[in-house]
C-alpha cells in the first residue's frame, strides 16, 4: 500500500495545489467560510464519500467506508482565514480585501481532500473508514472543533483514532515533524481593571495614579515566569493592551490591561491563575487602589498521544524515509484540535513548508506568509498512509 499511496499523491498532487489557490484566493473568516465548505461537500461528493454539512454552522464531515469491517480513523483539517490584508503579490492572493489565509489553512483542507482521493481509491483494500473533519472557526474562541464535538462529530461511527497537521513556516518543504505529549500551549486571556482616584496631574498626592499602579502591577506580573514557575516548565505571561488617561494633566480614575498566558499543562496553568490573582490583589491593595480581574479560558494544551505518535513517526519514516522525518519543537501558540486529542487518542504533526533557498522567512500570521506547495505532496501522503496503516494494523 505504502508504493500505492505515493503514487497516487504524485498523480492528485495537481489538483491538490489547485484546490489550495483556489480556496487561497477567496478566503473566509471564521464561521463564514460557506464558498469553502461548499467546495469541500462538492469534492468529497465526486469521490463517493458521504457527506454531512452545516456542522457547527460550516462544517462538514465525509464519511468514506473502507470495503472491510474494522476502527474509524478521523482526519480533521481547519478551514478558516485571517483578518489580515495580503501583501505576498502571488497570481492567486486573496481576493478580498482585509482577509487572507495567513496560517495555511487553505493548504491543510486541500491535503485533507488530497488524502481522500487517495484513500477512495484503496477502499477496496481498507479495513474500516475514515472520517475527514473540516472544521470552522479555528482562528476564533471558542473555536470550532469543541462544538463539532458537541454536535457528534466523532460518533457514528465512533472515531478510534486522529490525525492532522499544521505547517511550519521555518522548517524546510516536505519535513515531517512529530512530537509526543505536549505540543502546542493553552491560551487564556486576561482583563484587568485598575480603579483608582482621579485628579490634577499637578497634584498628585490628592488622587490614587490608576497608571501608576497598573506599570507596578504589569511587572510585578513578570515575575511569574522570572521567578515562581520552575524554569524547566514553559510559560508566557504577557500584556498586550495599556489602555488608560485622556490628557497631559489629568491623572485618570481607570486604566484596563488586556494580555495572554499560555502553559503546556493543567496544573500550571491553575497555577498561574492563582499567581495572578495574587498579585494584582497584593499590587493594588499596596496601592490603595481596587481591581477587577477576568481571565478568559482558551484552548486548552493540545498533548499528544504517546502510543500514536510512536506509531505516526514510524510509519511517516517508512513512507518518506528518515532523512524526511523531524522531531517538532513545543510551540507556544495555541490549536483547539487540542480539544479531539482530549476525546480520542491522536497525533497532531508538523509539516516543513519553507522553500530551502529563501534567506528571509514570513512566519504564519504575517501578511507576507507563503509556502512552499511541493511539500504539499508529502503531507497529502501521510495523512493518507497514517490512516490506511492504522486501520489495517487494528482491524
Amino acid at each position: 500500500m505504502k508504493e500505492k499511496i505515493l503514487e497516487l499523491a504524485r498523480q492528485f498532487y495537481p489538483r491538490v495545489v489547485e484546490l489550495r489557490r483556489e480556496i487561497h484566493a477567496d478566503p473566509e473568516l471564521s464561521l463564514e467560510e460557506n464558498k469553502t465548505s461548499a467546495l469541500v461537500a462538492k469534492t468529497l461528493e465526486s469521490l463517493g464519500v458521504k457527506v454531512g454539512t452545516g456542522i457547527a454552522k460550516t462544517g462538514v464531515i465525509g464519511l468514506l467506508e473502507g470495503s472491510h469491517e474494522g476502527k474509524c480513523a478521523g482526519i480533521r483539517a481547519d478551514m478558516d482565514a485571517l483578518p489580515i490584508l495580503e501583501l505576498t503579490g502571488l497570481p492567486f492572493a486573496s481576493k478580498n480585501p482585509g482577509v487572507m489565509h495567513a496560517c495555511g489553512h487553505d493548504a491543510h483542507t486541500a491535503m485533507a481532500l488530497g488524502a481522500a482521493m487517495i484513500l477512495s481509491e484503496l477502499k477496496s483494500e481498507l479495513h474500516g473508514s475514515v472520517k475527514f473533519l473540516f472544521q470552522p472557526s479555528e482562528e476564533k474562541a471558542p473555536g470550532g472543533a469543541l462544538t463539532m464535538i458537541e454536535e457528534g462529530a466523532l460518533k457514528k461511527p465512533d472515531v478510534a483514532v486522529m490525525f492532522g497537521l499544521h505547517v511550519e513556516a521555518h522548517t524546510p518543504a516536505g519535513m515531517v515533524g512529530f512530537r509526543p505529549g505536549a505540543l502546542f500551549a493553552s491560551a487564556d486571556e486576561i482583563y484587568i481593571t485598575i480603579t483608582g482616584r482621579g485628579g490634577h496631574g499637578a497634584m498628585p498626592h490628592l488622587g490614587i495614579d490608576s497608571i501608576v499602579v497598573a506599570s507596578h502591577v504589569v511587572i510585578a506580573l513578570q515575575t511569574i515566569v522570572s521567578r515562581r514557575i520552575d524554569p524547566f516548565e514553559q510559560c508566557v505571561v504577557t500584556i498586550g493592551k495599556f489602555t488608560g488617561g485622556t490628557a497631559t494633566n489629568i491623572i485618570p480614575r481607570e486604566v484596563s490591561l488586556a494580555g495572554t498566558m499560555r502553559t503546556m499543562n493543567q496544573a500550571l496553568r491553575e497555577k498561574v491563575y492563582k499567581n495572578i490573582d495574587d498579585i494584582v490583589r497584593g499590587v493594588t491593595r499596596a496601592m490603595d487602589a481596587e481591581y477587577e480581574l477576568r481571565i478568559v479560558k482558551g484552548y486548552p494544551a493540545l498533548i499528544n498521544d504517546e502510543d500514536v505518535s510512536a506509531f505516526a513517526a514510524t510509519a511517516a519514516k517508512d513512507l518518506l524515509g528518515k532523512d524526511s522525518i523531524y522531531t517538532a519543537q513545543t510551540f507556544m501558540g495555541a490549536e483547539d484540535y487540542a480539544y479531539f486529542l482530549q476525546n480520542v487518542p491522536g497525533t497532531f504533526f508538523r509539516l516543513g513548508v519553507c522553500e530551502p533557498k529563501q534567506k528571509t522567512v514570513a512566519g504564519i500570521h504575517d501578511a507576507r506568509f507563503m509556502l512552499d506547495e511541493r511539500a504539499m505532496l508529502n503531507g497529502t501522503a501521510t495523512l493518507a498512509y497514517l490512516a490506511a496503516s492504522y486501520l489495517n494494523r487494528h482491524s
